[in-house]
């Protein structure tokens, strides 16, 4: 993964803890996909409310 990668993965792991840009997830919590299509990268998360936690599920290659 080159630097600018990593660097864009950081500023979207520390921006999606801000509703705006995670957008709503299912009841309760769930499963949420940010994409970063200029890297080709797609972030799978969980979000807990509660306990206001981002837990980073898996990092993908999209094409």
């Amino acid at each position: 993964m080159s630097a600018e990668a990593f660097g864009a993965l950081q500023g979207a792991l520390e921006r999606l803890g801000d509703t705006t840009v995670r957008g709503p997830l299912p009841e309760g919590g769930g499963l949420g996909r940010h994409v970063l299509a200029h890297h080709g990268l797609a972030l799978g998360y969980s979000w807990d409310e509660r306990s206001r936690t981002l837990t980073l599920l898996s990092v993908e290659r999209e094409p």
